[in-house]
């Protein structure tokens, strides 16, 4: 029973931890410039960011749960 005890505390603090480093704030280094964030609202922010430095490498990496 103590063992259980113990395995469910740990799922639960690492469980805290991850929903902790995903859903909590973002940040970036010193000079670097903030996370654009996609949305219909936000997109013509993206793509003047997108844009800003043509002869810079870029890379769009799209995510979806499907």
């Amino acid at each position: 029973m103590k063992k259980r005890v113990i395995f469910v505390a740990a799922i639960a603090i690492l469980l805290a931890l991850a929903a902790g480093y995903l859903w909590g704030p973002s940040s970036v280094p010193a000079g670097q410039e903030p996370l654009t964030v996609l949305s219909n609202a936000g997109l013509n922010q993206f793509a003047s960011a997108f844009d800003h430095d043509a002869e810079v490498p870029r890379l769009v990496l799209l995510l979806s749960p499907t």
